[in-house]
């Protein structure tokens, strides 16, 4: 069984801690690199930075780039029967010629000797009458049409005495709102600035560093 090899791939992606520059600056120091040439790592081609590495060594290799703010991705290397380089010949049969078989299927028997055939048109299942219900009507009486059954209730009427009410003119007042006093607010003490004075100062926060120092990309030792 062939082993499974991953190639380590950089598009020159870095984590969103560190600017542009600051990435450049830790790809060169860990490839040992002049700052001009590792820029161009950074132009967003795919760049093979290792080759053939199995599984454990390619993951060591990302981890150590991870730490220093690097982006890298393992890419699996395909076989030669997967990336199509050695191909079969394929040839044609002529025609008529069977490509598969198919395969024979024994014929089942089913014992029937115990089934007996009607003539045509027999009733194999009869039809069961069913029993008529007969309701009990003798106490129900039917009135002519258009009889009211039910009688509609009569509601009193409801009589409201208004002889003490009185209305006024169209506009009249019938409240009269009340003026609350303005509050007497002092002053005095508070003061404006002039337009465009700025009243607080943005704090500007300084850009993390990350100590490379101790990063390595050597392979482990099995």
């Amino acid at each position: 069984m062939n082993e499974v090899l991953f190639d380590v791939v950089f598009k020159g992606k870095f984590i969103s801690k560190i600017d542009k520059p600051r990435a450049i600056l830790h790809f060169s120091k860990l490839f040992k690199l002049p700052a001009n040439k590792a820029e161009r790592f950074f132009d967003g081609q795919a760049r093979v930075l290792k080759k053939s590495l199995d599984l454990g060594k390619a993951s060591h290799f990302r981890a150590a780039l991870k730490k220093a703010g690097l982006r890298v991705s393992l890419v699996k290397q395909q076989l030669a029967e997967e990336s199509g380089q050695e191909q079969t010949h394929l040839s044609m049969s002529e025609p008529g010629v069977v490509i598969v078989n198919k395969a024979f299927s024994q014929p089942k028997h089913f014992n029937t000797s115990q089934f007996d055939l009607d003539e045509v048109g027999v009733e194999i299942v009869e039809h069961k009458q069913a029993e008529k219900r007969h309701f009990d009507l003798s106490g129900m009486d039917v009135d002519e049409v258009g009889t009211q059954i039910v009688e509609k209730q009569q509601v009193p009427e409801l009589h409201i005495d208004i002889s003490q009410l009185t209305l006024d003119e169209v506009g009249a007042v019938f409240a009269n709102k009340k003026n609350i006093e303005k509050p007497d607010l002092d002053i005095d003490s508070l003061s404006l600035e002039e337009v465009g004075t700025v009243l607080a100062t943005k704090e500007k926060v300084a850009e993390p560093e990350i100590n490379i120092d101790n990063i390595n990309l050597e392979e482990p030792k099995e």
